[in-house]
């Protein structure tokens, strides 16, 4: 039960984390505010992905033990998050004909699709199951051979160049000769927002947290206050310079915010409840199924992003607990989380 109690609050700020990947992919307050957008999406939005890296890193590592169990471990958890990957993969596939369809069918589209299954996701939103695989293959490995010291400055040396890369695009597109490099660099690698270089800032940072002991909770708290401001001058810098754009994302104070923020959340103990437990599941599939219902509703409500916000948000509810409550009659369903 005291396990229980530790993680509730990791639970809820899942599905907290959940609802917030969805306004960034529909951008809710895009007509209400554009300035209140940006900064929301920006700052607020940004953390969701980060923690759920972090969160994942977390209950990887806690479980260490001999080198026979942690190889298993190891393996067992690469498989996983792959066959979870393989399934919605295929459950978009027609979305992604339907967006080939809309475009033309070449043979080029089948070339730019095996390549973005294996460095950018399989559908948009998706690209946080390869970069977990892949940035989990790099941690545990730099971990296992060279220690906690090495994997932290290794991951922060890889987030540090796809900083570079992802944050000052625009700059590299305007280059002389730099751009022809960047634009080798998409055609093939697609983004800097991957396995290699986002993954294992912040899945390290989770083994940190797994492998340390504790910040008190008010030191925590305050810390992500301080690093959550100084994310918000952060992202003013580069509106100020113009080099802000919707794929920005891995800003460097976003990496001491999530950490401060899940070091805190790990010393809040809640009484446990079994929703706690369901919403873990809802979480992970509200993130994958979304885009589902995102797409339809856009087409129904083309102009009325809250809408289809709060209309994407029932009906991934809705999935989620479908899923959730009949898994046990329907163990296939199983797959799915």
């Amino acid at each position: 039960m005291r396990g229980k109690k530790q993680f509730a609050a990791i639970d809820i700020a899942r599905y907290v984390s959940a609802l917030l990947v969805v306004c960034i992919h529909v951008y809710p307050f895009a007509g209400i505010s554009e300035t209140f957008n940006t900064y929301f999406i920006q700052t607020v939005c940004r953390l969701a992905v980060p923690f759920y890296f972090v969160v994942s890193g977390y209950f990887f590592f806690r479980k260490w033990g001999s080198e026979e169990e942690n190889e298993e471990h190891f393996r067992h958890y690469e498989w996983r998050i792959t066959k979870l990957y393989l399934i919605w993969s295929v459950i978009y596939v027609p979305y992604v004909i339907w967006n080939y369809a809309s475009q033309g069918f070449s043979f080029l589209n089948i070339i730019a699709y095996v390549r973005d299954f294996f460095m950018a996701g399989s559908y948009y939103h998706l690209w946080f199951l390869p970069a977990l695989i892949f940035g989990m293959l790099i941690v545990y490995t730099a971990y296992t051979k060279k220690g906690l010291d090495f994997t932290l400055k290794l991951s922060l040396v890889l987030y540090l160049i796809g900083y570079l890369i992802n944050v000052y695009a625009p700059l590299w597109e305007r280059l002389p000769y730099v751009s022809v490099l960047y634009g080798f660099f998409t055609k093939t690698m697609v983004t800097a927002r991957n396995g290699l270089f986002f993954g294992p800032m912040y899945l390290s940072l989770g083994l940190l947290l797994a492998r340390t002991r504790r910040l008190r909770p008010q030191v925590s708290f305050s810390l992500f206050g301080v690093s959550f401001v100084l994310l918000a001058l952060e992202v003013t810098l580069y509106i100020r310079l113009g080099i802000m754009y919707d794929l920005s994302c891995m800003f460097l104070m976003l990496v001491p915010a999530t950490y401060f923020l899940v070091n805190g959340l790990l010393a809040v103990k809640l009484p446990y409840r079994q929703q706690y437990k369901i919403m873990r599941y809802d979480s992970l599939l509200i993130y994958t199924s979304h885009i589902l219902f995102v797409r339809i509703l856009f087409i129904l409500f083309p102009d009325a992003n809250l809408v289809v916000y709060f209309a994407t948000l029932a009906l991934s509810q809705l999935f989620a607990s479908l899923v959730v409550r009949g898994k046990e009659r329907f163990p296939i369903l199983n797959n799915l989380i």
